[in-house]
């Protein structure tokens, strides 16, 4: 509905055609509303070509992020965005700070948006914008992957399992720092899998246990790769020892239960290791070696099963 600053525009007037032109050529899809009622007026070409709506489409601001927005936690964004601004008196501009959205269009695919917006106070309207930056964001994606990621199973690599130490870390109380242990995980008789059934098998079973592994922790836990057969668990708040001792048990069972590869059923096991922080270290490296100590102890008992470097823990 073309009507400028939602009062009603005299369709003979030159400027407002002239603004409309403007304004539908601009390569930034755009929108106005007016305040504090939110009932959008105008929405330029390019936005319909973003997003296939018609112009028509929605009648509020509210409308629109209700039906296009994918989370409820973008929806409660947005709203609280905009209304933080449209309350108490105003003058002159308030700006919107930007936020990335991700907008379901009229084919039921979505964009990745960088949207902005403003208030125009002294006439009574909204105006957004939004940006198309949905390659960009699966360029970063993509490259996030490459440095974060395990190629083969999509777990955290060391890096990202030194990323998500140091934010555990520094979410800490200094004075009452909680609990947090590192799990490292050995699998027992997984050699003879690629020598036997090929490399292709091997990789095949790393994957399955990839998978078993984040079923056996915590939604909190950090799962990594960090050899051949190697696997890490960051756990972190822990309530008491019981706690990782109940996860190593998950972690154990879920391992010596029989995979399924190419025809064949393949039988594996794993022994782990457990340092706890921070009474066996201040840093992921030192916990990681002192659990590699338990590690490799249980290794030689021949048995499966954990160890804790200090038991009975501190």
């Amino acid at each position: 509905m073309k009507e400028l600053f939602g009062r009603a525009a005299e369709g003979n007037n030159p400027s407002y055609r002239d603004l409309y032109s403007i304004l539908d050529a601009l390569p930034v899809a755009l929108s106005w509303a007016t305040l504090p009622g939110g009932h959008i007026r105008y929405v330029n070409r390019t936005f319909q070509r973003m997003f296939g709506y018609d112009e028509r489409r929605f009648p509020t601001v509210d409308h629109w992020i209700t039906e296009v927005y994918e989370t409820p936690l973008e929806q409660r964004t947005a709203r609280e965005r905009w209304a933080a601004l449209w309350q108490g008196e105003h003058t002159g501009v308030s700006e919107i700070e930007p936020l990335e959205l991700r907008v379901r269009c009229a084919d039921g695919t979505f964009k990745t948006t960088q949207h902005r917006g403003m208030l125009l106070w002294d006439i009574g309207i909204g105006v957004a914008t939004f940006e198309d930056i949905s390659e960009r964001k699966l360029a970063e994606d993509v490259m996030r992957q490459v440095a974060l990621e395990d190629p083969l199973t999509g777990l955290a690599n060391r890096r990202a399992l030194q990323d998500g130490w140091q934010s555990e870390v520094s979410s800490r109380s200094k004075a009452q720092p909680s609990r947090m242990a590192v799990l490292l995980v050995d699998l027992d008789g997984f050699k003879p899998i690629n020598d036997q059934l090929g490399h292709e098998a091997g990789d095949a079973v790393l994957k399955m246990v990839a998978d078993r592994l984040r079923l056996s922790v915590r939604p909190t836990d950090l799962v990594g790769r960090v050899g051949g057969d190697e696997f890490v668990v960051l756990l972190s708040y822990l309530k008491d020892t019981t706690e990782a001792d109940a996860i190593c048990r998950s972690v154990s069972e879920a391992l010596s239960t029989p995979f399924h590869c190419e025809g064949s059923i393949v039988k594996i096991g794993a022994s782990i290791g457990i340092s706890l922080y921070p009474q066996d270290g201040q840093n992921l490296q030192t916990l990681m070696r002192h659990a590699d100590q338990a590690l490799y102890r249980r290794k030689r008992s021949g048995q499966g099963g954990w160890e804790w470097f200090a038991f009975p823990p501190a």
